[in-house]
């Protein structure tokens, strides 16, 4: 068989039929994850625009085979490879991991035949489309379309468009991806061809594009000498044959839908994303005006009714139905009659799943009618029709009679309910290889480009949520991983990807891991061995007085228990200006000239003693001694603050005044101090525009259970975007990071857009894990997951397999299941993990 495509050009395909089709890509919303408030608002926009159509539209859904070289490019994407030689290895690794990998996708399309400009252009149609195909038979090129048909096409389609709602996007197709379509519908589980991408679109066929398909279909494989002596009754495939081989597909066809449904139960097109295998669906629409179908209804209700009296009076009659029926046909013309908008649709949706041999084909259909069986939706998958419902998957054929005959009759909303267009797509279109998307029984790779928020305007930070052991350090440290190899952009030669983290874990694990990343390190001790000076008067003195007055004010009232407005706050910060005016200010001078002017001023004498018993302490090295070089945060990749021997106050300590007034020194100089790393952390991050850089808080508690914590953190998160610089925090519980009774926690939630969370087998924690992802945090079914991700309770191999698996709201909002993969670098990988026994 030949397919019927006679001419192509744009997104505008002409058929041997006479029929001209116009094609556009649709942009899917990610909802498997969604709560019910964002799944409406998707709702109202789909029946908004399937009120709006007419016609016989079609939409598609495909899930095309991933091209490994195509994901690496995405990866390597403006990225200076001769600077960056381990990244370049590390796409090479990968490459080779996914080669290995059943990789898929999912894309979405509308397709709508044109209706005629005019009766006289409807015949010129016909006779054009019948001399192309007896050129066809006669083994001549079809006569091209006329560029002025072509261009009145063009217009007709764009002014349709147009006339549709917005709140569905999409474009036109391309012709490239209009010969895709057909290429993967005879090729579904061979090599099939790879969807082009936007760099792969070129211009293809025109009147040539008929020779595209030279197919053989046999229905239930009878040309196939095995398949011939089997019972026919069992052969319900479709063997489509090419030169690539032999392609076997098993066709089903939706029969019926329970009589009630609501969301979430009603979203089957949707639900299609979670089997363990993937499924092509189509549906064939024939949407008629309201006020047009309301007649016919009418009269359907009369039939029905009459049917009904006469099963009421024959004690013969089987147990009576049509009543039922009639009730819901007078809903039926009553919803129609409400809304002047509304209209009447008849679905015919098909669905398609293949195997490598007809008994998988066949095995995966039994098993998705299986699926859905409890759901009382029904799918059919007849024998004899085979073919039928394969054409009626593809743009150009006219709808065939095995599809009519399973035809269901809803509005416009009834049909939004199954949620086409809907799949779960995750993730950037470039970017570092950050994970693995389990859906539609392969992998879709997920990535991540960090610096893409502050490139459009929005924000890279990212926030970790999960218990002990879950994967939540070990997917904050891929992140980091993949800002420091891949930095170095072509475009501009003075960019790098830069980190500062603060690292609480006594073994040191973010030194070790940072040391084993790609670039440079510094490593910054707090403790009696400190060897490099936070002293902020010496770090931002002279063109940053403002900036070092700040700080400076800022730690030493929580270090010395200082209120601002009282005497002793107006006296410090008198006696911090004068010490940055003058030359080479430090703690040491301003100590000094505290008890200068405290030879006259209590407050000032007060203020003196205490810096002075302050300096005397082990710890306060790093802050008070004059002879240590000052920090230069700027030279290195990566910053690490060690500050395992600080101590810090519990929240509960924090939540009275009359506890703070009496913590232990330890604590109090490790919050004032915890404070100016954070500051300094800020400022390092946003210090140039040419980098993109990050600042990592792990166990983010401790940043923010202090209102000065919380305001830096606040101040970066907002500022972060102008200076190309974000947050990455991590904690195991949500209100760690945006405290939900709070005003600034809401604030602090809203500007972190990247949100994972991995298990959490406690339920309120869980719970307030949801509602920070933005997902629904009292259904069962989502509580139920997060706390079995990475389960614990398996063979250590399997195990392993599901290890770092994460729910993942992504920059675009859209929430995912996905799997975490640690960067294929040999020297990472030894470091990476922070189990006893890896560490050891």
């Amino acid at each position: 068989m030949s397919l019927p495509v006679r001419y192509i050009s744009g997104h505008l395909l002409w058929t041997t039929h006479g029929t001209t089709w116009a094609i556009w890509r649709v942009d899917a919303g990610n909802f498997s994850y969604a709560p019910t408030a964002a799944r409406k608002r998707r709702l109202r926009a789909l029946a908004g625009l399937f009120r709006a159509l007419r016609g016989e539209p079609m939409l598609l859904s495909l899930c095309p085979q991933v091209d490994p070289t195509t994901v690496v490019r995405a990866m390597v994407a403006d990225v200076d490879l001769d600077r960056s030689p381990r990244y370049e290895a590390l796409g090479h690794a990968v490459l080779d991991e996914l080669d290995d990998m059943e990789l898929n996708g999912r894309t979405d399309w509308l397709a709508l035949p044109l209706p005629p400009l005019s009766r006289a252009d409807q015949i010129r149609s016909t006779l054009s489309a019948a001399s192309a195909g007896l050129s066809q038979t006669l083994g001549l090129v079809p006569a091209p379309i006329p560029t002025g048909e072509v261009v009145q096409r063009r217009e007709q389609a764009d002014a349709l468009h147009a006339s549709w709602p917005t709140g569905i996007s999409m474009r036109p197709a391309t012709e490239a991806e209009i010969l895709w379509i057909y290429g993967h519908s005879a090729r579904r589980g061979l090599e099939e061809p790879f969807l082009p991408t936007d760099e792969q679109q070129v211009r293809t066929l025109g009147r040539t594009a008929a020779a595209h398909g030279d197919l053989l279909l046999a229905e239930g494989g009878i040309h196939d000498s095995r398949a011939r002596a089997a019972d026919p009754t069992r052969r319900r495939y479709l063997q489509v044959s090419s030169e690539w081989g032999d392609s076997y597909q098993a066709l089903l066809a939706l029969s019926e839908m329970p009589a009630r449904f609501a969301l979430p139960g009603a979203a089957y097109l949707q639900q299609l994303d979670d089997l363990a295998y993937p499924v092509d669906w189509s549906a064939r629409l024939k949407i008629v005006p309201g006020h047009l179908a309301s007649g016919k209804i009418r009269r359907r209700a009369r039939r029905l009714r009459a049917q009904a009296d006469e099963e009421t009076t024959d004690p013969t009659s089987p147990v009576a139905t049509s009543g039922d029926h009639e009730d819901d046909v007078v809903d039926y013309a009553s919803s129609l009659a409400q809304n002047a908008q509304e209209v009447a649709i008849q679905a015919m949706v098909t669905l398609a799943v293949w195997g490598d041999t007809p008994e998988e084909a066949q095995g995966r259909a039994k098993q998705l009618a299986s699926d859905f069986g409890a759901t009382d939706y029904t799918f059919a998958r007849p024998m004899g029709a085979q073919r039928e419902l394969w054409e009626a998957m593809l743009p150009g054929y006219r709808t065939p009679r095995a599809a009519i005959g399973y035809v269901q009759h809803l509005l416009a909303r009834d049909f939004a309910l199954a949620m086409p267009w809907c799949g779960s797509q995750l993730g950037d279109d470039r970017g570092a290889f950050f994970g693995l998307q389990l859906a539609s029984g392969g992998a879709r790779p997920v990535l991540l480009d960090a610096d893409r928020g502050p490139r459009e305007n929005a924000s890279g930070s990212m926030a970790f949520i999960g218990e002990l052991g879950a994967g939540k350090s070990v997917g904050l440290k891929t992140a980091v991983y993949n800002v420091l190899a891949r930095g170095r952009s072509r475009s501009n030669p003075r960019s790098r990807g830069r980190a500062v983290i603060v690292d609480r874990t006594k073994d040191e694990e973010w030194v070790r891991f940072t040391e084993a990343c790609p670039g440079s390190t510094q490593v910054l001790r707090i403790d009696q061995t400190a060897a490099i000076s936070l002293d902020p008067l010496r770090l931002y003195g002279g063109d940053g007085a403002k900036k070092a007055a700040r700080y400076t004010e800022s730690f030493l009232t929580l270090l010395l228990g200082v209120r601002p407005m009282d005497l002793e706050g107006v006296a410090l910060s008198e006696a911090v200006a004068a010490v940055l005016a003058q030359p080479n200010p430090s703690m040491s001078r301003l100590t000094d000239e505290l008890a200068r002017r405290g030879a006259t001023d209590t407050a000032s004498h007060t203020l003196a003693r205490k810096l002075k018993a302050v300096a005397g302490k082990d710890l306060a090295a790093a802050v008070f001694d004059d002879t240590l070089p000052v920090a230069d945060t700027h030279g290195a990749d990566a910053v690490v603050f060690c500050v395992a021997s600080l101590a810090l106050p519990k929240k509960s300590e924090l939540a009275s005044e009359h506890r703070i007034e009496r913590l232990e020194f330890e604590k109090v100089f490790g919050r004032a101090l915890m404070y100016l790393i954070a500051a300094v952390a800020r400022e390092t991050t946003m210090a140039s525009k040419d980098e993109f850089a990050v600042a990592v808080w792990d166990e983010a508690w401790w940043l923010t259970s202090s209102e000065e914590g919380t305001e830096l953190l606040l101040e970066l998160l907002r500022d972060g975007r102008k200076h190309r610089a974000a947050a990455y925090v991590g904690s195991h519980d949500a209100d760690d990071i945006g405290p939900s009774d709070a005003e600034k926690g809401h604030i602090i939630r809203g500007l972190i857009p990247h949100r994972l969370v991995f298990r959490q087998t406690t339920r309120s924690l869980a719970a307030r894990s949801l509602a920070f992802l933005g997902a629904d945090d009292t259904d069962p079914d989502l509580l139920d997951l997060v706390s079995s991700l990475s389960p614990i309770d398996l063979p250590e191999e399997e195990r392993r397999a599901r290890a770092g698996e994460a729910l993942y709201r992504d920059l675009s909002g859209r929430i995912g299941l996905m799997r975490v993969v640690i960067p294929h670098d040999p020297t990472v990988m030894d470091v990476i993990h922070t189990t006893p026994s890896d560490t050891a």
